[in-house]
């Protein structure tokens, strides 16, 4: 372990973290998918095998209220409409008996679809008596198919209640299944977070331990001390940084014995030597009295980073104004496609985002044909947008950013030259801009009110650049709300 590296070091953690995360990733999609077969069991099945049994039950009341008439009318009518109803009936049933998965329900089926045949039987041998004129016993004939219809629609009712009792336990099976998923997930992020915060701390300690090592050796240093070498069980990296550290001490014991001798050898041995030393150990003492946790180093690395991002930024922004009021910028355009542009602007800009919590929704139309632009300059006016709107959007806020063509068939969506156009808009969920704000917010030098970002010249630069390749630039706003800048482009 000791001979590794600290990139392996990380790297090995940061692979143990995955490998934890890639498990949850396929427990939590098989019980996804446990759940969402369920579900559709009980959406194809139990409540399909419901809904066929209610209207079967219906349509035998409906059967036995048409038969009653035709008996009592003799209107044939009746009987047309009830061997019409009749075939629903024989459908509904044959569906049931494709849906049901249970021997209970089987039996069920197998009794109605018997007592619907004798019940027809019954009507017909009936139908046929009262066609012939014969006189018969119709009070027995009623009795016994009141007895089947009510027998058909009790076990109709019967596979209605198997299927909702088959709901109930899949629904408390599904139940079952979310309860141990969440508990399993809940252990294993309690287990990665354990391992994320052990493998941190013990990567911390072991390149912590050898920096104090050094920092008291070098207080011994700055005390005229050079007798004694660092040993340190450290990784490689810090092990060759001890190792030139103790040919510094052997080399400054060198020069300590050579006091006698130091003017004749000050220019050649002395000068860049001790120019190391003193920043070497300034920054080391400056180390040392800080304090400074690792993490809080690294934010303030990364605020210096930012800060100084941001002072290139201005530097090149003021350059190219310069160029653009001198008339001297050079456009080199040819044709290109949008989206790869787009895309790569929303990429760069997404780690700002997710730092600040912002979720960046992008709707783009992929059947957008190629313009005739300078890909870097229209790049430049995408990250300057997408940038401002993450600048002013709070943490959880929402950038969306969206590119589609215009009808070409509507009045108004095409340019000076009568070519169809490209609009893109950036919109946030930020500040937004003043009413007063919005009619000069392009100027050259202007910032929103309180604002002590930037040089004030990014949306000036942007429309610069849009008018020169023939679109259109400009904002809708609403204070609190916030804000929604569009461009477009025509199409080559």
């Amino acid at each position: 372990m000791r001979n590794l590296t600290i990139f392996k070091r990380l790297g090995l953690g940061y692979l143990a973290i995955l490998l934890v995360v890639i498990v949850l990733g396929v427990y939590v999609t098989l019980k996804l998918g446990q759940l969402n077969q369920i579900i559709r069991s009980i959406n194809s099945i139990d409540g399909e095998t419901v809904r066929l049994a209610n209207s079967s039950r219906d349509v035998a009341l409906t059967l036995r209220g048409l038969e009653k008439k035709y008996v009592v009318s003799g209107d044939v009518d009746f009987y047309h409409r009830f061997s019409e109803t009749e075939k629903y009936i024989r459908e509904y049933l044959e569906r049931i008996n494709a849906l049901v998965d249970t021997p209970e329900k089987e039996r069920l089926i197998d009794n109605v679809k018997e007592l619907h045949s004798q019940y027809l039987s019954l009507v017909q041998i009936e139908v046929n008596l009262i066609k012939s004129g014969k006189d018969y016993l119709h009070e027995e004939y009623q009795g016994k198919k009141e007895d089947l219809i009510s027998r058909i629609t009790r076990d109709l009712e019967g596979i209605t209640k198997a299927a909702k009792e088959d709901m109930n336990r899949k629904i408390e099976t599904s139940g079952v299944i979310g309860s141990r998923a969440f508990k399993v997930v809940a252990v294993i992020n309690i287990v990665a977070v354990a391992m994320a915060i052990l493998i941190a701390f013990f990567n911390a300690r072991t390149i912590n331990r050898p920096i104090r090592l050094l920092i008291k050796r070098t207080r011994k240093i700055s005390k005229g001390r050079f007798d004694e070498h660092l040993e340190i069980p450290s990784p490689p990296e810090i092990k060759e940084l001890a190792d030139a550290f103790n040919l510094m001490c052997d080399r400054l014991k060198e020069i300590d014995e050579m006091k006698a001798d130091i003017v004749s050898h000050v220019s050649h041995e002395l000068r860049t030597p001790l120019a190391v030393i003193r920043e070497a150990v300034g920054m080391l003492l400056l180390d040392s009295a800080s304090r400074l946790s690792v993490e809080k180093k690294r934010k303030l690395l990364g605020i210096i980073g930012e800060e100084c991002e941001r002072l290139i930024n201005s530097v090149n922004g003021i350059l190219d104004f310069s160029r653009m009021d001198a008339g001297m910028i050079d456009y080199h355009t040819e044709k290109h496609l949008l989206l790869p542009l787009i895309e790569g602007s929303v990429l760069k800009l997404r780690t700002i985002a997710e730092r600040k919590g912002i979720n960046i929704e992008v709707d783009l139309d992929d059947r957008l044909p190629p313009v005739n632009i300078d890909g870097e300059r229209v790049g430049q006016v995408f990250d300057n947008l997408l940038g401002n709107a993450l600048k002013f959007t709070p943490e959880g806020g929402r950038v969306a950013v969206s590119a589609f063509l215009k009808d070409g068939n509507m009045p108004g969506h095409f340019n000076d030259k009568g070519k169809s156009l490209i609009e893109i808009s950036v919109s946030d969920t930020g500040c937004g801009i003043p009413k007063e704000g919005i009619v000069e917010i392009f100027d050259k030098f202007k910032k929103l009110d309180g604002s002590d970002q930037g040089t004030g010249l990014g949306l000036y630069i942007a429309r610069s650049i849009v008018n020169a390749h023939g679109g259109d630039i400009w904002v809708e706003s609403e204070q609190e709300k916030g804000s929604s800048f569009f461009f477009t482009l025509p199409v080559s």
